[in-house]
């Protein structure tokens, strides 16, 4: 075999190997294009308020979860920001939340926000619940909404104890759910 051919050969096998090794690139759709909620939590986009991270946490008895999220809102007035639970096909629960300009973190009983509480039937922690997220005048955004118990450290924060649920649904806020205007309301 002539030294003219040995070296076409092996110029062409580098390059089916090199092709080979890194073609499927070409063809394989790419995982950084895929949009994702890197954590435990959903994302939504709702008419100008972004809602990261959305999650519900148990609180110690297991009977009410805490709405937790951060909600970006880009404009310069607060948006309302409606978020109604459903189980088995009916409204369990809404809760409303007051999102200002910038960002703001929700569900955090050492943050600024009072904490939001709900009580959805059936909701354990491992279980998802079907959540319609609104603002005045937009379409409603459907999500699944997981819900997550202390078992992980980083969302013990998020869980309330017997005290901090009686202060969170203290006299005022039963006051406001016996006439309808409460923040977190459930549905008949």
């Amino acid at each position: 075999m002539s030294l003219k051919i040995r070296i076409a050969s092996s110029i062409a096998l580098a390059a089916a190997l090199t092709l080979g090794a890194t073609g499927c690139s070409l063809i394989a759709a790419q995982d950084t294009l895929i949009q994702y909620a890197p954590s435990d939590g959903v994302d939504a986009n709702v008419n100008g308020v972004e809602v990261r991270n959305l999650m519900l946490v148990a609180d110690e008895s297991g009977e009410q979860q805490n709405v937790v999220f951060t909600g970006i809102n880009a404009g310069e007035k607060a948006q309302q920001l409606t978020i109604s639970f459903m189980a088995d096909g009916q409204q369990v629960a809404t809760s409303e939340f007051e999102v200002p300009a910038g960002t703001t973190k929700f569900g955090d009983p050492e943050g600024e926000q009072t904490p939001v509480l709900v009580q959805i039937p059936e909701a354990k922690a491992g279980t998802l619940v079907d959540a319609y997220l609104s603002t005045p005048g937009s379409a409603e955004v459907q999500h699944r909404i997981p819900v997550l118990d202390g078992s992980l450290k980083e969302y013990r924060p998020y869980v309330l104890t017997a005290e901090q649920v009686a202060k969170f649904s203290g006299p005022a806020e039963k006051a406001a759910d016996a006439k309808a205007g409460a923040e977190s309301t459930p549905a008949n």
